[in-house]
Parts: C-alpha cells; sequence; structure tokens
C-alpha cells in the first residue's frame, strides 16, 4: 500500500506563472530595442520596469508553499537589495506607479541616412544618483540579475520545477511519487505504461515515454538567453 503522507502535492500555482512574467519582460526589452519614437519608448520602458518588478513576486507566490524555499530566498532577495542597479530600477518603479515619468534623456545621431538613437538616465530632484550607460543595456542588465536568482531557484529545487529532473527516478523519490502517480498526474491511466519489463531498464523506458507529454522549455530559452542559469 502507498503511504500518501510521503507523496509531494504540487500547489495549485505552477511554475510557468514566473515563466509568464519572465517572457513578458523580454517582451516589452525587444520592443525597446526597436522602438520609433521618444513617448513609444517610454511606454515599453515603464511596462518593462513594472513586468521587470513582478518576476520575483510571481515566485515568492509560486514557491511560497515549497518546502525550506523561504530560507533560501532571503539571501538572493537580500542580494539584489544590496544591487544598486536592481534597487534603481525598482525605485524606478515605485516612483513611476506613485508619480509618473522617467530622469530619461534622449538624443540621436545620423549614420548613413538612418538615426541611431541613444538614451541615457539623467540625475534629479527624485534621483540624485543614476547608473552610467545606454538605458537598453542598464535595462538587460537588471534582468540578468533578476534571472540568475530565477535560475538558481530552478536548480535548487529543479525536482519541482524542471521537466528534465522530474521525469528520472532521482525526481519521482524526492517528490514520493511512483511512476503510476506521474502518469496520473499528466492526465493517463495509472499503469499506461506498464508495457515494459519491471528491472530498471523498463522504468527508464517509461519515463522516456512519459517526458515526451510534460515539460515546458520556454525559461530554459530564456536563461540561456540571458546567460542566467544557476549555477
Amino acid at each position: 500500500m502507498e503511504n500518501n503522507e510521503t507523496k509531494f502535492v504540487f500547489p495549485r500555482r505552477g511554475f510557468y506563472l514566473v515563466t509568464d512574467k519572465v517572457a513578458e519582460t523580454d517582451f516589452f526589452l525587444q520592443k525597446m530595442q526597436n522602438f520609433v519614437g521618444t513617448s513609444e519608448f517610454g511606454f515599453y520602458f515603464s511596462a518593462f520596469v513594472s513586468a521587470a518588478r513582478s518576476i520575483t513576486f510571481s515566485l515568492q507566490a509560486v514557491m511560497s508553499h515549497y518546502r525550506d524555499f523561504s530560507a533560501w530566498y532571503r539571501p538572493h532577495q537580500r542580494k539584489l537589495q544590496e544591487s544598486h542597479l536592481a534597487r534603481f530600477f525598482v525605485d524606478l518603479r515605485n516612483h513611476n506607479q506613485k508619480v509618473g515619468g522617467f530622469p530619461i534623456q534622449y538624443g540621436g545621431t545620423l549614420q548613413d541616412g538612418d538615426i541611431e538613437f541613444q538614451q541615457w538616465f539623467v540625475p534629479t530632484s527624485d534621483f540624485n544618483e543614476v547608473p552610467q550607460g545606454d538605458v537598453i543595456d542598464l535595462s538587460r542588465g537588471y534582468l540578468c540579475e533578476v534571472l540568475q536568482v530565477i535560475g538558481d531557484c530552478c536548480r535548487e529545487f529543479d525536482a519541482y520545477i524542471d521537466p528534465r529532473v522530474i521525469f528520472t527516478p532521482r525526481g519521482l523519490t524526492t517528490l514520493g511519487w511512483s511512476i503510476e502517480d506521474l502518469e496520473e498526474s499528466l492526465g493517463f491511466p495509472r499503469g499506461w505504461t506498464d508495457v515494459f519489463s519491471e528491472d530498471t531498464d523498463g522504468i527508464e523506458q517509461r519515463l522516456r515515454v512519459l517526458s515526451r507529454h510534460g515539460g515546458d522549455e520556454e525559461l530554459e530559452f530564456y536563461l540561456v538567453k540571458y546567460q542566467a542559469r544557476g549555477r
């Protein structure tokens, strides 16, 4: 008889919610890179800073029911709080939501008949110190810092997040699941893949069959794109 008390039960909030926020943030960053006017850039930048800030909010909402997450997250949260770049972008988001506007200056140069736009932060009464550099480059740097936390989380809690680990004997052991539990979670009848021998190789084959029906590589795409895979 299976011991249900040892089985992990996934919270109703899936990690796909975090992935959606990452994809949203990336979308607005791409739009910023292809803007055609200062007003348009400001709109996309506003959306970017809000979306980027929401990534860690979503992470905490999704992972709050996972054992040991809170203790794991505290030093990562502190690292972001101590980052001058991350802190600056959080302050930008808060200021924009409560007051409005960004301390951005725009310029452009003519290159072979095409205008090459630049944008940079300038000190104001609300922002005495601003980071130096192109706004898009700094935005990308901020997103990389946030995604490093997401990547580290995926590594630390891989058996609960990464399908490539969930569909392995180690993943099943961590979850306290049987292959039949995995089948059921995917919507298949228990024993659906029970057509292989009962040796270790048979178990691996059953897991390979099931892995075709689960998994989402979208988050991995963004972690690789921003070089933020967990260390």
